[in-house]
């Protein structure tokens, strides 16, 4: 099989053979998997790619081999291997369990013809709903809990930092709870985006602005990285607010502790998915898909086929190519 991997020259693409299957888990060929926001921090080495797995953690396709009671449905991937028995996968938060292994992270993952996944990974996805728009469901499922923590209320305003696809996300779900949401957005296809989602695009220079009037009452960081981000929300967030942060930082993020303490922010850490007040979050962005596919659409920019690999990454690192969401599609020869 064909598969993508990091190596010391970026990441490429290698005829390899599958290995063995192992009990309770599936084979899956990939229809779609997209390229997140940390696959692009491991490519500009940001963070420290784990030379030798497969990227991608954004994934949907259909089941190959495995255990029985699977049909050829299509089917998108919580890609979390967890232990199933530590006190926090217990409690329903296996996103912080003891020997968490996040698929297209610390093991191979979906930009590839197949990938190996544990069975309970796999979540049955709606007819209705595309491979492509099937592969949003574990970002949209990063932004249900996020949104979630941010305890919204009918007359909250909200101010988004970052108008990549989580911003954008974000804002969607929070647009729908929110009386305001605004979103900073540095590039052209990001504003014109967040205007089709009903959001407030924000220019730089009219960010100051817009937080003196509105007061917003939660900030959602979404940017990371190397950004500044998590200092402005601390300046810009309300007194009394909540700061959600969604952002995977490559450095140590700076904050005003003086903001923090004498405003009284709440500042709340979200780390992928878990358990709702309706259970399973991943699976609320499952059911989720055909409600959105419209908008998810919009957000799905460019097409590649997994021989395109590294001009995929290249695409979705440089926001002037107008890309929001980079989806990778093996098997197709997509532009």
């Amino acid at each position: 099989m064909r598969q993508a991997r990091w190596t010391e020259h970026g990441v490429e693409v290698a005829e390899v053979a599958p290995p063995p299957l192992a009990a309770d888990w599936v084979r899956l060929r990939v229809l779609a998997c997209g390229i997140c926001g940390t696959d692009l921090h491991l490519w500009r080495r940001e963070l420290p790619a784990p030379l030798g797995i497969a990227p991608g953690h954004e994934i949907a396709g259909t089941p190959l081999a495995g255990p029985r009671g699977l049909d050829a449905a299509l089917y998108a991937v919580e890609p979390m291997e967890v232990c199933g028995v530590c006190a926090f996968c217990v409690a329903g938060r296996r996103q912080l369990c003891e020997k968490l292994s996040i698929i297209g992270v610390m093991r191979s993952g979906g930009i590839a013809d197949f990938v190996d996944v544990p069975a309970y990974a796999l979540h049955r996805v709606h007819p209705s709903v595309s491979p492509r728009l099937a592969s949003f469901a574990e970002p949209l499922a990063v932004c249900v809990r996020g949104v979630s923590l941010a305890r919204l209320a009918a007359d909250s305003r909200v101010l988004v930092l970052g108008a990549g696809a989580i911003g954008l996300l974000s804002g969607m779900l929070a647009r729908d709870i929110a009386l305001e949401v605004a979103i900073t957005a540095r590039h052209p296809q990001q504003r014109e985006a967040a205007r089709q989602l009903g959001l407030v695009p924000l220019a730089e220079d009219d960010v100051k602005a817009w937080v003196r009037a509105a007061e917003p009452d939660v900030v959602i960081e979404t940017v990371g990285g190397h950004a500044s981000t998590l200092l402005d929300a601390t300046r810009w967030c309300r007194a009394g607010g909540r700061i959600v942060v969604l952002g995977v930082f490559a450095k140590r993020a700076e904050l005003s502790g003086y903001q923090l303490a004498t405003r009284e922010l709440e500042l709340v850490g979200s780390n992928m998915y878990g358990s709702g007040r309706r259970g399973s979050q991943f699976a609320s962005a499952v059911a989720l898909l055909p409600r959105y596919a419209t908008e998810l659409a919009r957000l799905q920019t460019h097409e590649f086929g997994l021989e395109r690999v590294e001009e995929a990454f290249r695409c979705a690192g440089d926001k002037s190519s107008g890309a929001i969401k980079v989806t990778v599609v093996p098997g197709d020869a997509c532009g």
